[in-house]
C-alpha cells in the first residue's frame, strides 16, 4: 500500500482569524483607515503643532480692525482694551470658538474610534498567540 501524503488545506488568512473568533485585519484596517481620514483635517487644524492658534489669532485680528474702523468712522475715541474686550464678545469670534470646540469634540471621537480598534487589533494579537500557544501544547 502506497502511502500518500497528507493534503494539507490552505485557509486564507481572514477564515483563519474567523475561525479563532478574530475580526479580520483587513476590515479593522479598512474602518481605521476611514476615520484616519475624517480626523486628518481636525488633526492638522486642532492637533499638535496645528493652525487653530494662528487662525484664532487673524481673525481675532481682522475683527478688531473693523471694530477700530467703525470707531475712527463714528468719531469715537477708544481704547485698544476696549477694542480687545468688543473683539472677544464680537458673535463671529463667539462662532468661531463654538466651531471649534465642536471640531476638537469630533476630533476626540474620532481619536477614541481609531485607539479602539488599535486595541481590537492588540486583543486579537494577544488571542492568536494564545490559542497557537495551546495548540502547541
Amino acid at each position: 500500500m502506497t502511502q500518500k501524503p497528507d493534503v494539507a488545506v490552505a485557509r486564507s488568512m481572514m477564515d483563519t482569524e474567523r475561525l479563532m473568533g478574530i475580526e479580520p485585519i483587513e476590515s479593522l484596517l479598512a474602518r481605521r483607515e476611514e476615520y484616519v481620514k475624517e480626523a486628518a483635517d481636525l488633526r492638522a487644524r486642532y492637533g499638535s503643532f496645528g493652525t487653530w492658534d494662528s487662525w484664532r489669532k487673524s481673525q481675532l485680528c481682522t475683527i478688531k480692525v473693523a471694530i477700530r474702523a467703525q470707531m475712527v468712522q463714528a468719531g469715537q475715541k477708544v481704547t485698544e482694551a476696549a477694542i480687545d474686550d468688543a473683539a472677544h464678545a464680537h458673535d463671529d469670534y463667539v462662532s468661531l470658538i463654538t466651531e471649534a470646540t465642536e471640531g476638537r469634540t469630533e476630533l476626540t471621537i474620532l481619536e477614541a474610534k481609531i485607539e479602539g480598534i488599535d486595541a481590537v487589533i492588540r486583543r486579537g494579537d494577544a488571542v492568536a498567540r494564545y490559542v497557537t500557544a495551546e495548540a502547541r501544547l
